[in-house]
C-alpha cells in the first residue's frame, strides 16, 4: 500500500472518530442543557447577590519646582545657609505615585473624622460596611473600634486589625496610575460599598500624600527660612535697643562740661554698635528675602484636575451578561467532562 493511501485512510478515520463523537455528544443533550442551565442560573445568582460598588476618581497634575542654586546658594552659603535644591533627591514626581499607596497615607486617611465634628472614623465606617466589626466582636467578644480621640493610643489588637484593613484597601480598593508616562497627571481612584466612604477616603489619602510630600520638597528651604526669620528678629531686637540707648546718651551729652574730653566716649561707642547692628539687619533681612524666594521656586505646585463629583460611578455585574457566561461555561466544562469520560473508557474497556 502506497503512504499516500495510508495517510488518507488516518483522515477518513479521523473524521469518522469526530463523528461518533458529535453523535454522542448529541445523545447527551440534555445533560448539557441542564448543566448548562444550572450554569446560567448560578450566574444569574451571583449578579443578583454581588453588592453594588462605587467609584471615586480624582486626577490631579504635578509640576516639579525649579531647583534653584549659583548665586543664591553662594550668597546665602556665607550665612551657613543650603539652598542648593531642598529635598528633590529625596523625593521626586514619580515617587508621590507609591507615596499615594503607602501604608502611612492609607492609615493616615482611615483615623480622619467619617462626618464633620463626629467621633466616627473612616476606620471604623469602613468596618461597619464590610460587616468586620460582627465578626471581630465574636472574635474577640468585645466591640472593636477606632474612635477619633483614642488616634494614637490603639492596643495592639486594634493596631493589628487597622493594619489588615490597610492592606485590603491597598491590594483591592485603592488604584494610582499615570495618566500618560509622558504627562504629570495622576489618576487615585477607590473602589467600596460605601459612596461616602469611597469619596472621602480617596479626598482623605490624596490631601495627605500632597501634604507629606510638599512639606518633604521644601523641608530644608523653610528650616533655613524659620532660622533667618528667628535671627532677623533677634537683631531687630537688639538694634531698637541700641536707638534708644543712642537716643538717650546724646540727649544727656548735652548737659555734660565740654572740657571733660571722654564725655563723648560712651556716645560714640553706642553710635559704632547701632550702626554696625543695623548693618547685620539689613544683610540678614536681605538673606531673608532671598530664602523666602527660593523656598516658593522649589515648593511644587499641585492641582486637582478633575474633582471627586456625586453621586458616584455604580459598579454592578449584569445579570443577564452572568446567566450567559454561566451558561456557556458550564456547557463547556460539561462537554469536556463527556468527551473525557468516553476517552477513558475507550483506553479501559473492561
Amino acid at each position: 500500500m502506497e503512504p499516500n493511501d495510508e495517510q488518507e485512510i488516518s483522515l477518513v478515520d479521523l473524521i469518522k472518530q469526530i463523528q461518533q463523537w458529535f453523535r454522542y455528544l448529541l445523545s447527551q443533550w440534555k445533560i448539557i442543557f441542564l448543566l448548562g442551565i444550572l450554569g446560567g442560573a448560578t450566574g444569574f445568582y451571583y449578579a443578583w447577590k454581588s453588592p453594588i460598588t462605587y467609584t471615586a476618581k480624582m486626577i490631579f497634575v504635578v509640576e516639579e519646582a525649579k531647583s534653584s542654586g549659583g548665586g543664591l546658594a553662594a550668597l546665602a552659603g556665607q550665612f551657613g545657609f543650603d539652598v542648593g535644591g531642598g529635598s528633590s533627591n529625596l523625593v521626586s514626581g514619580d515617587n508621590i505615585i507609591g507615596l499615594l499607596t503607602s501604608r502611612s497615607m492609607v492609615e493616615s486617611a482611615l483615623v480622619s473624622p467619617f462626618e464633620l465634628g463626629g467621633k466616627q472614623s473612616l476606620a471604623d465606617r469602613y468596618a461597619t460596611v464590610n460587616e468586620f466589626q460582627k465578626a471581630w466582636s465574636e472574635k474577640y467578644k468585645k466591640d472593636i473600634s477606632f474612635p477619633i480621640e483614642k488616634m494614637g493610643g490603639f492596643s495592639r489588637v486594634q493596631d493589628s486589625l487597622l493594619q489588615q484593613i490597610e492592606e485590603g484597601i491597598i491590594k483591592n480598593e485603592l488604584k494610582v496610575v499615570r495618566k500618560d508616562k509622558k504627562m504629570s497627571f495622576i489618576e487615585v481612584s477607590t473602589t467600596m460599598k460605601d459612596e461616602q466612604l469611597a469619596a472621602l477616603f480617596t479626598k482623605h489619602v490624596v490631601h495627605a500624600a500632597v501634604d507629606f510630600y510638599i512639606e518633604t520638597k521644601t523641608r530644608r528651604s523653610r528650616a533655613n527660612v524659620e532660622r533667618l526669620q528667628k535671627r532677623a528678629d533677634s537683631i531687630g531686637g537688639l538694634l531698637n535697643i541700641q536707638t534708644y540707648a543712642t537716643a538717650d546718651l546724646q540727649s544727656k551729652s548735652l548737659d555734660i562740661n565740654p572740657a571733660f574730653g571722654s564725655a563723648g566716649v560712651n556716645r560714640e561707642i553706642s553710635a559704632r554698635d547701632k550702626t554696625m547692628l543695623a548693618t547685620i539687619y539689613a544683610e540678614v533681612v536681605k538673606n531673608l528675602e532671598i530664602q523666602k524666594a527660593t523656598l516658593t521656586q522649589e515648593t511644587p505646585v499641585i492641582q486637582v484636575v478633575d474633582d471627586i463629583q456625586m453621586p458616584l460611578m455604580k459598579n454592578k455585574t449584569g445579570k443577564l451578561k452572568s446567566m450567559i457566561l454561566g451558561g456557556l461555561l458550564s456547557g463547556f466544562l460539561t462537554i469536556l467532562f463527556l468527551l473525557g469520560r468516553r476517552w477513558w473508557k475507550g483506553l479501559n474497556p473492561n
